[in-house]
C-alpha cells in the first residue's frame, strides 16, 4: 500500500498537469474564435454603415431625376438638419466645387479620406458625445457630388457589447473547462488507480480480484478493464489447470511408476530375467511415454501458433479416411460403424492432421467404451453458423456429472477405471477444438452419447 500511496500523488499531478495543459489549448483557441467572431462583426456592422450610405445616395439620384436641382437641394438639407447631434453628416457640391447645401461649413482636401476624426470635421453645431469620427463616402448625383458622413458611436456601442459579452464568455468557457478538465482527470486517475490496485493485488498472489466495471459503459477505460479482467480469468483458468494437470500427473503417473518400479527390482534380484517381465516392463514404460508424449501433443496445440499450417480441407473426406481406419476395430468388437455425409463437400478452415486426430480420438472412444452390438455413426451436415459434426452411440452413456469434466486431462470416469487408456484422449479433442474456433458439446443420446462439433464459418 506504501508503493501505491506514494504513486497517487504523482498521478494526481499528472492528470492536473494534463488539464490544465488542455485547458490552456482550448483557451486559446477560444481566444481565437472570439477574436475571429469581434473581427467579422466589426467588419460586417462597417460594411452595413457603408450600404447605408450608398442606398442614401442611390434615392437622392432618384428624387434629383424626379424633381431637379432644387428638390435635391431641399432633400439634402432636411436630411441635415433631422440628424441628431450630427449622427449623420452631408453636404452637396456644385460642378465648380462650391458647397449648394449640407451641415459641413467647409469642403474636403483630396482625395476624399475614409474615415476622419471627429475634431477634424468642419460641423456646425453639436456633436454626438459618444462620435469619435465618421466615416465618409462620395457619390455623383447628376451634375453635383454627394459626400456623406455616418458617426461610428452605433459600430462602437455593437462592438463594446459584443466585446463584454465576449469576454464573460471567454472567462466562463476557460473556468468552466479547468473545472470540468480537473473533474475529469480525478475520475480518469481513480479508474487507472482501480486497475492499478487490481493488477498489484493479482502480482500479489490474489487471482481472484477483478477491476469494477459499469455494464453501460462504453469508453476506453472500460473496454481496457473488461479485457483485462477476461485476460485475468483465462491466467486463472490456467493456473488452475495447470495446478490441476499437475496433481493428476502425480496422481496418474504414481501407480504404472511403482509398477515399474516394482517390476525392475524383481528382475534386478532375479537370478534369470523371464522374457515376460521384460515384456512388462516395456509395456509399462510404452504406456507411460505414451502419456508424456500425449501431454506434450496438447502442450503444443496449446501453446504454439499451429494456425500457421490451416488450410481448406473437405469434412467429408476425412470423414471417410478416418471410418475406413477403424472399421476393422469396430467389425472386431462387433460394434457397427456407419457414416452419413451430404453430398457436397464440407469446407474447413483447419490443420488437416489435427482434424484427423480430433475425429480419430472420438470414434475411438465411442467404440472403446461401447458393448458389442452398439452402434457408432458419424454424422456431418452444413448448417447456417457453419459445418457440424456428430459422433452418436447408444453405448451406456456418459454420467450428467461427468459431462463438464471429461475434457480434463486425465480424467477418467468410474466405468473407463479398468479400461486401458490415459484420460487424454478428449482432452486432446478439445485443444484442437479451440485451436480451430470450434465448440464442442457432449449431450445424452437416450441411450448412449452425443458429440457435436460446430465449426464456426
Amino acid at each position: 500500500m506504501d508503493k501505491h500511496a506514494r504513486k497517487g500523488p504523482s498521478a494526481l499531478r499528472t492528470s492536473i498537469r494534463l488539464s490544465l495543459q488542455y485547458s490552456f489549448l482550448y483557451s486559446v483557441l477560444s481566444a481565437l474564435v472570439f477574436a475571429l467572431a469581434y473581427w467579422f462583426t466589426q467588419y460586417e456592422v462597417q460594411d452595413w454603415v457603408l450600404d447605408q450610405m450608398r442606398s442614401d445616395a442611390g434615392t437622392l439620384v432618384e428624387i434629383f431625376e424626379l424633381g431637379g436641382d432644387e428638390m435635391l437641394v431641399d432633400r439634402v438639407d432636411a436630411l441635415a438638419e433631422v440628424s441628431f447631434q450630427n449622427a449623420r453628416v452631408y453636404q452637396l457640391l456644385n460642378s465648380d466645387g462650391a458647397i449648394v447645401s449640407g451641415n459641413l461649413s467647409s469642403t474636403f482636401a483630396s482625395p476624399l479620406p475614409d474615415y476622419l476624426p471627429a475634431k477634424d470635421l468642419p460641423l456646425a453645431g453639436e456633436i454626438h458625445d459618444e462620435v469619435t469620427g465618421y466615416w465618409l463616402r462620395a457619390d455623383d448625383v447628376g451634375p453635383y457630388l454627394l459626400i456623406q458622413g455616418t458617426g461610428d458611436h452605433i459600430v462602437l456601442e455593437i462592438l463594446e457589447a459584443l466585446g463584454m459579452a465576449l469576454v464573460v464568455g471567454y472567462l466562463a468557457v476557460v473556468i468552466l473547462g479547468l473545472i470540468v478538465g480537473i473533474r475529469i482527470g480525478r475520475i480518469t486517475e481513480r479508474r487507472i488507480a482501480a486497475i492499478s490496485n487490481t493488477l498489484a493485488e493479482v502480482s500479489a498472489g490474489n487471482l481472484a480480484s477483478r477491476i469494477s466495471t459499469t455494464p453501460k459503459a462504453r469508453d476506453d477505460l472500460s473496454r481496457v478493464s473488461t479485457e483485462i479482467n477476461s485476460m485475468l480469468g483465462q491466467i486463472k483458468r490456467l493456473l488452475e489447470s495447470q495446478e490441476q494437470i499437475s496433481n493428476d500427473i502425480a496422481h496418474d503417473m504414481r501407480t504404472p511408476l511403482q509398477h515399474l518400479r516394482q517390476r525392475l527390482e524383481k528382475l534386478r534380484d532375479s537370478p534369470t530375467i523371464r522374457p515376460d517381465d521384460i515384456s512388462a516392463s516395456l509395456d509399462q514404460t510404452e504406456e507411460i511415454i505414451a502419456t508424456f508424449n500425449a501431454l506434450l501433443r496438447i502442450a503444443q496445440i496449446e501453446g504454439s501458433d499451429r494456425r500457421e499450417r490451416f488450410g481448406l480441407y473437405d469434412l467429408s473426406e476425412i470423414i471417410a479416411n478416418v471410418t475406413e481406419v477403424f472399421e476393422p476395430a469396430a467389425e472386431d468388437a462387433g460394434i457397427e460403424l456407419t457414416t452419413k455425409v451430404p453430398g457436397e463437400q464440407l469446407e474447413v478452415v483447419g490443420d488437416r492432421n489435427l482434424l484427423t486426430q480430433l475425429l480419430s480420438n472420438l470414434v475411438e472412444n465411442a467404440i472403446k467404451h461401447c458393448p458389442a452390438g452398439s452402434k457408432v455413426l458419424v454424422l456431418a451436415e452444413s448448417t447456417l453458423a457453419g459445418p457440424t459434426l456428430r459422433i452418436t452411440d447408444n453405448g451406456p452413456g456418459i454420467a450428467r456429472e461427468d459431462r463438464e469434466r471429461i475434457f480434463r486431462r486425465f480424467f477418467r470416469g468410474e466405468k473407463s477405471r479398468n479400461s486401458p487408456g490415459n484420460g487424454l484422449g478428449l482432452a486432446l479433442a478439445k485443444a484442437i477444438c479451440d485451436l480451430h474456433g470450434a465448440e464442442i458439446t457432449v449431450s445424452e443420446n437416450d441411450p448412449g452419447t452425443t458429440f457435436e462439433i460446430n465449426f464456426l464459418r
